[in-house]
């Protein structure tokens, strides 16, 4: 078994994918070694890729770019730095390094979404958008605060150790909204009913998502694009263990995470 050979599978079974008008392809190494250990995580950073060489492995499936670039070809600026000194890394190792991005944000029931909201035990969706990225669920009414608390105890094993909310604390709400990292959820949700969209940074800057979306009626969570993506790179690890028997798989997330730091501490 090779790179491409996993990779192939991956987009047999993402018949929603055009392969090739795809973000993934192999951005480092060589696609036809053959692969017996596999180090799986949201983020390709240096930090995750010097962790899959030291367990031995062949391959190293990202979800997000490898060289800062969301564009397939990755190439643009890797002699310089800190690009060079990862390129260079790779080199040395003979890591081989895959993305899987859009064949897994829409995986059913345990691609990115859904194995998010899973992990924040929100249940079955009762809306959904009508493209694959946002749905929305049912809870037991509660403060805004109340939720947005719950929400962070959830994140808190991810390695993000708080939320930011815009909404009146005392709100109640009942209908949460995710979706797939930087894609929404957004006023689609709103629209079918949601009170409290939960959103990352990366894709809900302040003056054009979060306040317009405030604007709209709907409160608002904020966590790290990684914090919403993890529980998904960790079903895929267990997916490709379960398919593949003859693999030895790793999950691997050390790439940096943020803290914060209040003026009262």
């Amino acid at each position: 078994m090779n790179t491409n050979d996993i990779r192939q599978h991956l987009l047999a079974e993402a018949t929603w994918v055009n392969p090739e008008r795809t973000v993934d392809t192999v951005k480092a190494g060589d696609p036809t070694r053959e692969v017996k250990t596999v180090g799986v995580g949201w983020y390709a950073s240096i930090y995750d890729l010097r962790a899959a060489a030291q367990l031995g492995c062949d391959l190293f499936i990202t979800h997000e770019p490898t060289f800062w670039r969301h564009d397939a070809d990755e190439d643009v600026r890797r002699s310089t730095a800190p690009h060079e000194a990862k390129a260079a890394f790779l080199d040395e190792s003979g890591l081989v390094v895959l993305r899987c991005h859009d064949a897994w944000d829409n995986w059913p029931k345990i691609g990115i979404r859904d194995s998010w909201a899973d992990w924040l035990g929100l249940g079955e969706p009762v809306a959904l958008s009508d493209h694959p990225w946002h749905a929305a669920y049912a809870i037991e009414p509660q403060p805004l605060r109340e939720f947005a608390r719950y929400v962070a105890g959830k994140i808190a094993p991810l390695g993000e150790d708080s939320v930011q909310v815009l909404g009146d604390p005392e709100r109640v709400v009942s209908r949460p909204a995710v979706g797939v990292g930087c894609g929404g959820p957004d006023k689609d949700m709103v629209e079918q009913g949601a009170d409290v969209l939960i959103v990352c940074y990366d894709g809900a800057a302040y003056w054009h998502t979060r306040e317009r979306l405030v604007e709209l009626g709907a409160a608002v969570i904020t966590v790290e694009h990684g914090t919403s993506e993890m529980p998904g790179m960790m079903n895929l690890a267990k997916y490709l263990e379960q398919t593949f028997g003859q693999l030895t798989v790793h999950y691997l997330d050390k790439h940096p995470r943020t803290w914060t730091v209040r003026a009262d501490e």
